[in-house]
C-alpha cells in the first residue's frame, strides 16, 4: 500500500454532513430458524433455573 492509499477518503462528500442522504435499508421480517429458537429457549430455561436456585 502506498501512502496515497492510506490517506484516501473513505466517503464521498455527499455521504456525510448535513446534506447527506440517509442510508435507509429496510429490514424484512422473517421466520426464526428452529436452531435459533432452541438456543433461545435453552438460554431462557438456564436463566430461570439460575434465578430459582438463587432465590429458593
Amino acid at each position: 500500500m502506498s501512502e496515497s492509499d492510506d490517506r484516501a477518503w473513505r466517503y464521498e462528500v455527499d455521504e456525510v454532513g448535513p446534506d447527506a442522504e440517509p442510508d435507509v435499508r429496510a429490514i424484512e421480517p422473517g421466520s426464526p430458524a428452529p436452531e435459533n429458537v432452541a438456543f433461545f429457549l435453552l438460554g431462557v430455561a438456564a436463566m430461570v433455573g439460575v434465578l430459582a436456585l438463587l432465590l429458593f
